[in-house]
């Protein structure tokens, strides 16, 4: 069998890579169908690695069985493309990218090759044409490397896209969040044209990052923060203890022992995005609105804030809930969520709003301020003592973004009121910049 050099394919760990991306093949093909007999763990496991490694070497079969032959020919075929050098700016040390691009060229050619069996099935006349037909097969598979390659080659580069994305979502580190647990859920929002688009229009908010607000306080019993100089006994640096007495009084009378600084990072309240979908909320205004609350999705997880969203248009849709430690397969939810909502319906902001403060209220008996982010084109009038009662219940803030139009009523009930009128980045960036009040 042809081999990829350097790897031990009798590990464990790699048996089960192999595995993982034979069976999600399996899932990809959209109808029931056996993989044919080429594909196994140890071809898996080689176009893994061919995708994976910055320049993979595959050693040449000994064995001249047609399996071996086809297996080669497969991934010679992969790396004389120049196609590979472009996909692999996205899968070269990335464990999903390439795991996803092996289970995308394994279905492809699945059904290229589900033929061979019965070709090797023709008894004494198979035989006879075997070299015609591998001749005619091994160009067949040719055009359908060519072909997977392509789809690879886009796929790979939207779910570098949602790793990047995934990279905002982690408070306080560089860490991306892992998608090998949700892979085949990431493959299809891949494939979604909406959210490649959302993807699209939420890198024009680069700079989300500087307006994530981070409250600390000091305390004596809170996590290290640096040193600085006073005269607490308790948060006495190490190194002070070796200070002769005398000099030690000194600088304690003079407040000028090092200390460790220890702070204790406060809570904040939940971020609430309630987003109107009625049908004049289609085409662009409905994509800025979608990038702006995956925007404030991300803020609220840098700030360890739990995140609420829901559409609405004359009823309120169920809510989606990001927690304050998010998971891959919250962001995979979220973008989902984002994805399939189409605008149509109409309008109707009080029971929208009025939904957001009891899904507020049911959360914690002591809650810190909450805010709810309104993003809606519609004029509709509000029910102006309703809305305030329930806003003072919940401890909440309105804050209102309206695309195109105004709302005297909206503006008086909100702490923050805002008319985006040319859609682009510096709206979005002056939405996302929402202080606390108190």
């Amino acid at each position: 069998m042809p081999v990829i050099r350097g790897i031990n394919y009798s590990e464990p760990h790699v048996k089960y890579r192999g595995e993982r991306i034979l069976n999600l093949a399996k899932k990809l093909l959209t109808e029931p169908a056996k993989l044919p007999e080429y594909f196994d763990e140890n071809l898996a496991v080689s176009l893994y690695y061919t995708f994976f490694l910055p320049n993979p070497i595959i050693s040449t079969p000994e064995k001249s069985d047609q399996k071996t032959v086809t297996q080669y020919m497969i991934l010679n075929t992969i790396l004389s493309s120049p196609k590979l050098r472009q996909i692999k700016l996205n899968t070269i040390a990335d464990s999903t990218t390439s795991t996803v691009a092996s289970a995308v060229m394994i279905e492809h050619l699945a059904r290229t090759l589900s033929q061979r069996q019965s070709v090797n099935q023709g008894g004494e006349t198979g035989k006879q044409s075997s070299g015609r037909e591998t001749e005619d097969l091994d160009k067949e598979v040719q055009k359908a490397i060519e072909k997977a390659l392509e789809n690879i080659d886009e796929t790979a580069r939207q779910i570098k896209e949602m790793e990047n994305l995934s990279t905002k979502f982690t408070a306080g580190t560089a860490s991306t969040l892992s998608f090998e647990e949700v892979i085949s859920d990431v493959i299809n929002l891949a494939k979604n044209t909406d959210v490649k688009i959302l993807l699209e229009a939420l890198k024009t908010l680069e700079d989300t990052e500087s307006y994530v607000k981070i409250k600390k306080r000091p305390s004596p019993r809170g996590e290290l923060d640096g040193y600085e100089k006073g005269s607490d006994i308790e948060r006495i640096a190490p190194v002070e203890l070796a200070t002769p007495i005398d000099l030690f009084l000194i600088k304690y009378m003079e407040r000028g022992l090092l200390l460790y600084r220890k702070i204790i990072v406060e809570e904040y309240g939940p971020f609430y995005v309630l987003l109107d979908k009625s049908g004049s909320m289609m085409g662009m205004k409905s994509v800025w609105a979608k990038a702006v609350a995956l925007a404030i999705a991300q803020r609220a997880v840098r700030e360890g804030r739990e995140f609420f969203i829901r559409f609405f248009d004359s009823i309120p849709y169920p809510s989606l809930h990001i927690p304050r430690r998010v998971k891959a397969k919250d962001v995979v939810k979220l973008l989902e969520y984002l994805a399939r909502i189409r605008a149509n319906g109409g309008t109707d902001i009080t029971r929208a709003i009025m939904a957001a403060v009891e899904d507020i209220v049911s959360i914690s008996s002591k809650r810190k301020p909450a805010d709810i982010i309104l993003i809606t084109d519609g004029e509709d009038r509000v029910s102006v003592d309703l809305i305030r009662k329930g806003l003072a219940r919940s401890n909440a803030n309105l804050h209102t973004v309206m695309i195109h139009g105004n709302n005297p009523d909206l503006r008086a009930l909100s702490t923050r009121y805002f008319v985006a009128i040319k859609l682009d980045k510096e709206e979005a960036l002056r939405v996302l910049n929402i202080e606390e009040k108190h």
